[in-house]
């Protein structure tokens, strides 16, 4: 099967923290999706199991029935797996990441036509009835950022919020390469910019060639790095060429993260500029500060919460990549807010670093668990 290199990460951190055996039950997708991090694995991966999962409900009631808690994707088509689980006595946690309003975003950002847009909006309104409906049956909520955490905390008031991130505390950049970055960014050489993720209309990656223009039109010297692939990387170029930015805008493949992703934006980044259109609970926002990067963004609600929660952050109106070059603007101006930033956000990623994030969602787990002797086992 082809799956995430992010996904078989973190579920390895849950077989670290968990006491007992953890397994993934994969539906199979015929089609690709547009993630950047694909791999092939065949059986076992590390130390937890990986399996097709059971179309057949009575086979799928087999598999699940000794299990201690089952973790599940905050989805309508997941309704009947819930009432399964309740039927055999095994917890359910669900896990969500998307709101209503983000979902709608999304919509906006496909560039369909209206009336497809409306049908699907008309869906997701469905959808989050049941949603809702769905969490009021399960054993427990872990909402991945702030946004489905305030929109679902009145039905769950316990749910858990986390901020999805793979940096690990030994990788959140040191106080020493935190104050050589600041002393290069001091010595008033151009912003060194990047963006990194797919090439996707949700992500808002042809909005990244406007704010350049707008920038240079500014007279703000930099040089912007955008890493990443995916469907909209064609018009990406020719938005480069038309605006002629390519001697200070460059395109770039995905790299390698821990290898080589983190360390760039450790050493060679800092300002991440992000244009997404969407709330999406983007694990990017963590991951940059954890590596001494602030970002500057539109105010979609998850970037609006990062910043209300961490202090760190620079926002501009949604759509707006003017207003968004003219955030950028200010920092190159006043680089002490852009260093005091990248402080704040090194503070923060450390207390919401990758194993301790894991650590946090496993107790959870095990909290809730049909089989309560586990927490003393763990512990």
């Amino acid at each position: 099967m082809i799956i995430t290199q992010k996904y078989l990460k973190g579920a390895a951190e849950y077989a670290k923290y968990w006491p007992g055996p953890v397994t993934s039950l994969f539906d199979v997708s015929p089609s690709p999706s547009t993630d950047l991090d694909h791999v092939e694995v065949a059986g076992d991966h590390d130390i937890h199991s990986i399996e097709v999962r059971p179309r057949d409900p009575q086979v799928l009631a087999r598999r699940l029935q000794s299990a201690s808690v089952v973790v599940s994707f905050l989805s309508p088509f997941e309704f009947a797996t819930a009432e399964l689980c309740n039927r055999l006595g095994v917890p359910i946690i669900q896990v969500s990441e998307y709101t209503l309003r983000t979902e709608c975003q999304i919509i906006d950002a496909s560039g369909a036509n209206y009336i497809a847009n409306l049908r699907r909006k008309l869906w997701a309104w469905r959808a989050e009835r049941l949603r809702r409906q769905l969490i009021r049956i399960s054993a427990g909520l872990q909402c991945n950022g702030l946004p489905t955490y305030n929109s679902y905390r009145g039905i769950c008031p316990d749910a858990l919020l986390f901020l999805d991130n793979r940096v690990r505390k030994t990788d959140v950049i040191s106080i020493q390469e935190l104050s050589r970055k600041a002393k290069d960014a001091r010595a008033g050489r151009p912003l060194r910019l990047v963006y990194g993720g797919r090439f996707v209309p949700m992500k808002g990656v042809l909005h990244l060639p406007e704010v350049a223009r707008h920038l240079r039109q500014a007279g703000v010297p930099f040089q912007f790095s955008i890493y990443g692939a995916g469907p909209e990387e064609n018009k990406l170029r020719a938005a480069i060429s038309r605006y002629a930015l390519e001697d200070q805008v460059s395109i770039l493949q995905p790299v390698d993260f821990d290898k080589e992703w983190v360390p760039f934006l450790k050493q060679q980044a800092d300002l991440f500029v992000c244009c997404h259109v969407q709330g999406d609970p983007s694990s990017t926002y963590v991951e940059a500060m954890a590596s001494g990067v602030p970002i500057a963004s539109y105010d979609n609600e998850a970037f609006k919460g990062i910043v209300e929660f961490s202090g760190s952050g620079f926002l501009a109106p949604m759509g707006r990549s003017k207003a968004l070059a003219g955030v950028i603007a200010d920092l190159h101006r006043d680089r002490d807010r852009l260093l005091e930033a990248a402080q704040i956000g090194r503070s923060f990623s450390e207390q919401h670093c990758f194993e301790t994030t894991f650590s946090r969602r496993v107790d959870h787990f095990l909290e809730r668990s049909r089989h309560p002797t586990q927490r003393e086992v763990a512990n």
